[in-house]
């Protein structure tokens, strides 16, 4: 009997994959030099198996990675992974609400809309208030940030994802040492936050950013 092999990539493993697919593929556009290509897999291939250690079953569904030359394959081939990422937590509305509840105008995501299998934290904009909304899932505990986005829009890198783009300065403000005051942090964060989700390939960076700003 086939021994069945559960869900083990996280959202940011398989944004990793996808990344690292898109490395190899760029490889083979840019240049016909074998043993350039053969050092650009063996970068991929360690930048996979370090963030993953993936057990021998998980390597075989991994391992075809290697063998791709062209998109149509490399999107087959992320299509195959799927079934084996993990989604995010499928919060409800009521949650939302449970976790904002101070919040007295709350507008709260179309969560209809959002792919679980794609998002590594859940965030929303309310456009009037220019506040957002940060969730996200640590071992199984909902942690939730609330903040400002500024309307001025630059160049630079990310707190959260870490890539270059377009980005806003967030500012959140936290309880001090006495209930009279309160501490604020502003960190230039995406202004897309569909794009900062889709650019994580490494959830430690974003658990380290919530704790950072929230502590």
């Amino acid at each position: 009997m086939e021994k069945t092999i559960k869900s083990f990539l996280s959202v940011a493993n398989f944004h990793l994959i996808e990344q690292q697919l898109n490395k190899l593929l760029n490889a083979y556009t840019t240049t016909k030099d074998k043993n350039v290509l053969q050092a650009v897999k063996g970068l991929v291939e360690n930048e996979i198996f370090n963030a993953i250690d993936p057990s021998e079953e998980q390597t075989k569904l991994i391992e075809p990675l290697y063998t791709i030359t062209e998109r149509q394959q490399g999107n087959s081939f992320l299509q195959s992974l799927k079934p084996y990422v993990i989604p995010f937590y499928q919060i409800s509305t009521a949650e939302l609400k449970k976790i904002f509840r101070k919040e007295k105008k709350l507008k709260l995501p179309n969560l209809e809309d959002l792919d679980f299998q794609h998002i590594c934290y859940l965030n929303w904009d309310d456009t009037q208030t220019h506040r957002k909304y940060i969730v996200i899932e640590d071992e199984g505990n909902l942690k939730a940030l609330k903040g400002t986005m500024s309307t001025k829009v630059t160049k630079g890198v990310c707190s959260i994802c870490n890539h270059h783009g377009e980005v806003s300065l967030f500012t959140t403000k936290t309880k001090g040492q006495t209930a009279e005051t309160f501490t604020k942090y502003s960190n230039y964060i995406c202004i897309n936050g569909e794009q900062c989700n889709h650019n994580i390939s490494d959830h430690a960076k974003l658990l380290e950013f919530f704790t950072r700003i929230s502590e």
